[in-house]
């Protein structure tokens, strides 16, 4: 029950971003990511804890067609406005209809904050408007930490001007899923993971030039070509060091040069450095 409650004010957390969490507290609402981070604290009976996921599930349900209802009347809008011919009038009711659609969201979400704070016994709520700024400052203090260590790294993979291998993207994705899911710890835990596998601090040093003669050709008719290929395109799908792939960069740009030049061999041999590459640990 505590799992699918902190999903849906995760869920629901997402509509509801009109104020910063101290306005709600000095309006005597409390903000689902308040809740989220002091849910234990406050101790939820199972009956509060179903009233929460009823109020919440149907705020979720009601929340969807009214935020596409704003983005209709928002681009019906702008459609307007890019129109020279638009008269005044027509761009006034336009407008008078997008602020009904946002008038439409914020009943809901005051609504949605309302019930949620009438969930909660008088010392909770106290408990709640105490503990939660602070959780969450330190929460937004530990998310900013992970999200900038992110960022390096993603620049770094950008900066190769290379799109991220699976293998990153899936990493990349886990590591997203625990940030949205509030386990910030586990996620930095994750994120240094990533980077020390990724050899970041490696591209400091200058890549060292390859001279693909020194390989051995292996098969070189064309089956087997194309077939050390795929395997090796497959392969460095799995890569994860950036030195690694700033090498196998390096290794493409020469293997496009040999194909043009339908140098069977050549190819050969940078399949072959390719290859003992992807074997090395």
């Amino acid at each position: 029950m505590k799992n699918i409650l902190c999903s849906l004010l995760l869920l629901v957390t997402a509509s509801l971003h009109a104020a910063h969490v101290e306005d709600w507290l000095k309006s005597g609402l409390l903000h689902p990511d308040l809740i989220t981070s002091v849910r234990e604290e406050l101790a939820l009976s199972e009956e509060q804890q179903s009233q929460l996921n009823t109020q919440l599930s149907a705020a979720r349900q009601q929340a969807g067609p009214l935020e596409q209802a704003v983005k209709e009347q928002q681009k019906a809008l702008n459609d307007l406005l890019k129109d020279t011919t638009t008269a005044a009038e027509a761009a006034s009711a336009q407008l008078t209809k997008l602020i009904e659609a946002e008038a439409a969201v914020k009943q809901l979400q005051l609504r949605t904050l309302i019930g949620v704070r009438d969930v909660l016994t008088p010392e909770q709520l106290q408990k709640a408007q105490k503990l939660g700024p602070p959780k969450m400052a330190a929460k937004s203090g530990a998310e900013s930490h992970v999200k900038a260590k992110a960022g390096k790294l993603r620049a770094a993979v950008e900066a190769l001007g290379v799109p991220p291998t699976d293998a990153m993207k899936t990493r990349g994705a886990e590591i997203e899923a625990l940030i949205k899911n509030g386990d910030l710890a586990a996620a930095d835990t994750a994120l240094d993971k990533l980077i020390e596998d990724s050899r970041f601090k490696e591209l400091e040093a200058e890549d060292e030039v390859v001279d693909f003669s020194k390989f051995e050709t292996g098969n070189a008719d064309l089956e087997s070509l194309r077939q050390r290929f795929e395997a090796v395109q497959a392969a460095g799908q799995e890569i994860i060091s950036l030195p690694l792939m700033r090498q196998m960069i390096q290794a493409k740009k020469a293997f496009e040069e040999a194909k043009e030049a339908q140098d069977a061999d050549k190819v050969g041999r940078i399949l072959t450095y390719v290859e003992g590459k992807l074997k090395e640990p």
